[in-house]
């Protein structure tokens, strides 16, 4: 539904340092706007449901996959254990939803996965959906807090990379299952999961030892 048509718009280029600053400080603005929604999202959780739906097909007979989960529930407990505040997020917050107009003015567009959740998936979808490598992916989570991220910060925000990752791979696993095929996002999504699983887990172990 098209509330307001933005004209001669283009997408947010997520390569450039000065755009992405400028969607991380909108983030920032909806994240501490205070308001609240009936509904929350979460990418772990989100994540469990796709798995449910595959176990209805029968076990999952993916190499590496229960590996994988267990490190996904640990990296959970880690970041429940933060104390992060729930917030309004977007959700599906990334350069294809984020419209820039021949003025200059912003528009954050799609916000059907919305909800309340920790503010750090919409980072995570962020770094996933538009493929950033590991330079790219620090600077954007220190842009977002407006100075160099703390170790604190970088485990929390790479976790939230990985749970946007797992619920994705989860989903691709899901229709592919379904014989829909995702192509290569499917890869994506499980590289982007294990290698930022990877990352947090090392970093809190890390920090607690």
């Amino acid at each position: 539904k098209i509330s307001r048509f933005v004209s001669n718009a283009r997408n947010l280029d997520p390569r450039n340092d000065a755009e992405v600053a400028r969607a991380m400080k909108m983030a920032r603005l909806i994240h501490e706007s205070g308001a609240s929604v009936d509904n929350c999202f979460d990418f772990y959780e989100e994540g469990c449901h796709y798995e449910a739906l595959l176990r209805e097909k029968g076990p999952i007979d993916v190499p590496g996959y229960h590996e994988m989960a267990a490190m996904a529930r640990r990296v959970k407990e880690y970041t429940e254990a933060d104390g992060a505040p729930v917030c309004l997020t977007h959700n599906d917050f990334f350069y294809l939803n984020l419209l820039k107009d021949e003025k200059g003015t912003l528009s954050l567009i799609d916000w059907e996965y919305s909800g309340m959740a920790d503010f750090s998936q919409d980072l995570g979808t962020f770094i996933v959906c538009s493929e950033l490598d590991e330079a790219a992916a620090d600077k954007l989570i220190s842009l977002y807090f407006d100075n160099q991220a703390s170790i604190e910060q970088l485990q929390h925000c790479y976790a939230a990379v990985a749970f946007a990752g797992w619920c994705w791979y989860l989903w691709s696993l899901y229709k592919e299952s379904q014989g829909e095929s995702v192509g290569e996002w499917l890869y994506i999504y499980y590289r982007y999961a294990k290698r930022y699983l990877d990352k947090s887990l090392t970093l809190y172990q890390t920090v607690i030892n």
